[in-house]
């Protein structure tokens, strides 16, 4: 087998076939193109346009001579499967670690009174500290097994998916801070909840969901008292609040609703669906992101919706999955018109999934 260097090139020096080794991200944090993207003509428009002036790529070994330098190349571990890749395992025993010392938090809020805002910051930052490139961790995520401490493990991943969000709009500083600690907190009114609703494998009966509708509030009484930022506390109390008054505690429209809550809610329902629960598999995120493209810009903010599913599908540009029909694929390319449906390569056939509808993308490897 042929080892793959890592080389940083600048974009003019870029050529054809060369595969990204690296995501190319703009100045603001979004994907531009995903790594293991092969260059071509239209991509490198759209790496230049986005000023990006650096890009790393993969060069064979046996390319580049005696003259290459060990310094600025790393060894291509592409080739083991995500379940062998020792970076994955470490991260994997994190981020367990990392749950934990959430539940902990959890329980010096509610029986201690204490919250420490920095220290709830910093397990997510930690987290985060542990992947290559902040995007690696949508895979990494999605391919974690599910865990029995579902309300830390869900309120961990929703902060993390939070966080890149508030990236991808622009946050920084305490603005950030404040939406990655509120989406860390969103469900600790679930705490309180009897515990055979929150596990329950079946269907809510219409008793036990109002119970469970009640957790948002119970949150934010929980927080009410504490000497913290108003916006960590409506992202607590609104994340279920949906702009056409459908959603609960309150039953709030529009720009009623806090931004932070509209962002945080967004989070929580494409975490929800995308990690496995006691009563049903994961869903694939593609079959999410279609989901939202039929059935959500009604309900949930439409202008953030739409920054969110093109940010976030660009972190799936170079994903090996598995169709519909049995086939290995690679996503090589988003449509911007039908986000769900990407250009793929299977073989050395390119498919584009928006002109066809026999083949869907069933998961990701």
């Amino acid at each position: 087998m042929s080892i793959s260097k890592i080389k940083r090139i600048r974009i003019n020096n870029a050529k054809p076939n060369m595969i990204l080794a690296e995501d190319a991200v703009s100045d603001s944090g979004v994907v531009i193109i995903a790594k293991n993207t092969m260059l071509s003509n239209l991509n490198y428009d759209k790496l230049e346009s986005n000023g990006i002036e650096f890009i790393s790529i993969f060069q064979k070994e046996e390319d580049l001579g005696n003259n290459f330098n060990e310094d600025i190349f790393l060894e291509n571990k592409e080739y083991q499967t995500l379940e062998d890749r020792k970076e994955f395992k470490n991260f994997k025993e994190f981020y367990k670690n990392a749950v934990k010392v959430l539940e902990e938090k959890f329980d010096d809020i509610v029986n201690n009174k204490v919250l420490k805002i920095d220290e709830i910051y910093h397990i997510i930052i930690n987290v985060l500290d542990k992947v290559n490139s902040k995007n690696d961790i949508f895979y990494y995520l999605v391919n974690l097994k599910c865990l029995d401490m579902h309300i830390y493990s869900h309120s961990l991943n929703v902060s993390i998916i939070s966080h890149l969000f508030g990236l991808w709009l622009g946050y920084e500083g305490e603005d950030l801070k404040n939406l990655t600690v509120s989406a860390a907190l969103h469900d600790i009114g679930k705490t309180q909840i009897d515990n055979n609703i929150i596990i329950k494998p079946g269907k809510l009966t219409d008793k036990e969901y109002e119970i469970m509708k009640r957790h948002p509030h119970i949150g934010y009484k929980i927080l009410e008292n504490f000497y913290i930022s108003e916006e960590i506390k409506s992202g607590v109390l609104m994340h279920h609040e949906k702009i056409d008054g459908s959603g609960y505690p309150i039953g709030l429209t529009g720009d009623r609703i806090s931004k932070i809550g509209k962002i945080i809610g967004i989070c929580d329902i494409y975490e929800a669906m995308t990690a496995d629960r006691i009563y049903r598999p994961k869903f694939c995120p593609f079959e999410v992101i279609r989901t939202f493209e039929q059935n959500s810009y009604e309900f949930l903010d439409p202008d953030l919706l739409l920054v969110f599913l093109q940010s976030i599908v660009y972190t799936y540009v170079g994903s090996k999955v598995i169709l519909s029909n049995g086939k290995e694929a690679e996503i090589v390319f988003v449509n911007q018109s039908n986000l769900s449906r990407p250009i793929i390569k299977s073989g050395e056939e390119f498919i584009d999934l928006s002109q066809i509808n026999d083949i869907n993308i069933d998961h990701i490897i």
